[in-house]
C-alpha cells in the first residue's frame, strides 16, 4: 500500500518529456514516488496512509532556493528602508556583534523562523551559504527540509581567522554532510573575492581536493571593484581567480555576477558553472548607473541560470514565485521582451536547480524512483480562474499563499495549509522574544509603522580588524566602491 497517493490533480511534471496531466495520479511510498499517470477510478478508491483528492489544484515538485543567507532571518524589516550602503554597514555590524551579544538563542530562533516561511511557501530545498551552518543543519533536518549548507568562510568579513574558518569548514563537512538521512549536505562556500584572500582560496582548493563530491557556492562580480578585488589575491579578475585554483566547473555555483560581461559570461559557460541570479534584492537596493545581470551573454552561451532570494528578510518576501515574476519582469524590461518563456522560469525553480546542486537525478521532477518532493497549489479560485496558460498563470498570478500541501522525502510537512512538521505558535514566540533582544542590545528603534537603526552606528562600536585587513589587501579606494 502506498503511504501517500494524490489524485485528480493537474500534474507539471518537469520531466525530460516536459509532461502535463490534466487529472493526474502521483503515488508515493516510504520516501519515493512510485507512479506518475493520469488518474484512473481504481486510484480514487485506493487506500491509503494520506489520501489527497487534489481536484482543481496543481501538483509540481518542491521549489529550490538556490542562494540563501539565513542567520539573520529576524531582522526582517528593520532594513527594508535603509539605502543599500547603509544597510550593507549595518549589516556588516550584526555580523561581528551578534554573536558575543545576543548568543546561541538568537540564531536558534532565526533558523526555526526560516524553517518555518520555507514551509509556508513551498521552498522544500535550499541551498545556503551562513556563518552559523551547524544550528542551520539541526534546523533544517529537524523541520523535514531539505539543504545544502556551506559554512561561509570570509576572512576579511570574519573575526576569525581563515585558517580557524577552514578548520571549522572542515569539521562541518565532516558532520553533517549526508545527515538526516541524506537530506542535508555540505557545500564548500568562500564569501568571494571580496570576502576572501588568496590563503584562504588556496584553503578552498584543499577542501574540494579531499571532498570533490561538494558543491562550490561563491559570490562573484556583486561588486563594480571586482577586478580589483580579485587583483588583490594575484588574478587579473574573479574568474581567473577561480581558474587558478581549479575552482571553476559544473561543480561550481557562481552568484550575482552583476558586473560580468559577454566575455565573462562565456569563460562561465564553457567551463559548465551554474549561475545564481537574485534579482530582487539587488533591484531594491541598487539604485543610479549600474551593471546589471548578462543574462543575454549566459543564454546565448548555454549556460544553466537559476534563482535564488538571497537576503529576503531585507525586503519581506520569501516567495520563489514572485522572484520568478521578478526575474522576468527585470530581464525584460532591460533586454528586451521574451527573456524566458514561464515553462523556463518553473525549471529554474525546479529541475534546473536541482541540476546545479548536483540532485537531479533526485529531486527536481515528478517521476517515479525519485525522491518524493512535491507542491500541490490550489486553483480552485475567482483569483486563477480560468487558465488557459498554465505555467504562465503559475509564475505570473500565483503566489506562495496559495500551497496548499507540502511534501519533502515522503513526509507530509503541511497538509491542507497547516504546518504538521513544526510548532508553529512556539517557532513564532521564540522568533518574537529573540527579535525584541535583538532590537534592545543592537540599540534599533521599532515600530508598527517603521524602524530606525541606532543614532550612532553599530559599525563604529565593534572591533575594526576584519575592515582593516580588506583596506591593506584592496586598497581604500576599493573600499568605499564596494560601499557604494
Amino acid at each position: 500500500m502506498s503511504d501517500i497517493i494524490v489524485h485528480d490533480a493537474t500534474i507539471i511534471t518537469l520531466d525530460q518529456s516536459d509532461r502535463i496531466i490534466k487529472r493526474g495520479t502521483i503515488r508515493v511510498s516510504g520516501n519515493r514516488i512510485t507512479a506518475v499517470a493520469p488518474t484512473t477510478s481504481a486510484d480514487q478508491r485506493s487506500e491509503a496512509a494520506h489520501v489527497i483528492d487534489a481536484e482543481g489544484k496543481i501538483a509540481i515538485p518542491g521549489l529550490i532556493d538556490t542562494h540563501r543567507h539565513t542567520d539573520f532571518a529576524l531582522v526582517q524589516g528593520l532594513f527594508s528602508d535603509l539605502g543599500g550602503a547603509e544597510l550593507l554597514k549595518e549589516a556588516l555590524a550584526l555580523y561581528h556583534t551578534a554573536e558575543s551579544t545576543l548568543g546561541k538563542s538568537f540564531f536558534e530562533a532565526a533558523w526555526g523562523f526560516a524553517c518555518l516561511r520555507q514551509l509556508s511557501h513551498g521552498v522544500t530545498t535550499v541551498n545556503a551559504m551562513d556563518f552559523t551552518p551547524a544550528i542551520g543543519a539541526e534546523a533544517i533536518g529537524q523541520a523535514g527540509l531539505r539543504g545544502v549548507i556551506g559554512p561561509e568562510i570570509a576572512d576579511f568579513l570574519k573575526p576569525k581567522s581563515g585558517q580557524e574558518q577552514l578548520r571549522d569548514a572542515r569539521r562541518f563537512i565532516e558532520r553533517y554532510h549526508g545527515a538526516f538521512d541524506g537530506r542535508v549536505l555540505a557545500s564548500i562556500a568562500p564569501g568571494g573575492e571580496v570576502g576572501c584572500s588568496r590563503d584562504v582560496w588556496r584553503g578552498v582548493a584543499e577542501l574540494r581536493d579531499d571532498y570533490p563530491e561538494l558543491r562550490l557556492h561563491t559570490h562573484l562580480y556583486d561588486s563594480p571593484a571586482a577586478e580589483t578585488m580579485a587583483a588583490g589575491s594575484g588574478a587579473d579578475d574573479p574568474i581567473t581567480l577561480l581558474e587558478q585554483f581549479g575552482l571553476l566547473d559544473d561543480r561550481t555555483l557562481l552568484t550575482h555576477l552583476l558586473h560580468a560581461d559577454r566575455r565573462d559570461a562565456r569563460r562561465i559557460a564553457e567551463a559548465g558553472a551554474h549561475v545564481v541570479h537574485c534579482p530582487t534584492v539587488y533591484s531594491y537596493f541598487q539604485a543610479g548607473e549600474q551593471a546589471w545581470f548578462p543574462l543575454p551573454a549566459l543564454r546565448e552561451h548555454g549556460a544553466n541560470v537559476v534563482l535564488g532570494l538571497d537576503d529576503p528578510f531585507w525586503f519581506d518576501c520569501w516567495d520563489l514565485f514572485q522572484e520568478a515574476k521578478h526575474a522576468r519582469l527585470l530581464a525584460n524590461f532591460e533586454y528586451r521582451a521574451q527573456q524566458w518563456s514561464s515553462y523556463d522560469l518553473l525549471k529554474m525553480l525546479t529541475i534546473d536547480a536541482a541540476r546545479a546542486l548536483g540532485l537531479d537525478d533526485q529531486i527536481g521532477s515528478l517521476k517515479p524512483g525519485k525522491r518524493a518532493d512535491l507542491l500541490l497549489i490550489d486553483i480552485d479560485s475567482p483569483r486563477h480562474q480560468p487558465i488557459s496558460n498554465l505555467p504562465a498563470a503559475l509564475t505570473n498570478t500565483v503566489t506562495a499563499g496559495d500551497v496548499e500541501t507540502v511534501v519533502v522525502d515522503g513526509e507530509l510537512l503541511v497538509d491542507g495549509g497547516t504546518v504538521k512538521a513544526m510548532d508553529v505558535e512556539a517557532v513564532q514566540t521564540t522568533a518574537e522574544h529573540e527579535r525584541e533582544r535583538l532590537q534592545q542590545n543592537a540599540g534599533w528603534e521599532t515600530s508598527i509603522s517603521g524602524s530606525r537603526p541606532p543614532e550612532t552606528s553599530i559599525l563604529r562600536r565593534v572591533s575594526p580588524r576584519p575592515l582593516i585587513r580588506a583596506m591593506k589587501h584592496w586598497g581604500q579606494g576599493s573600499v568605499n566602491e564596494f560601499f557604494q
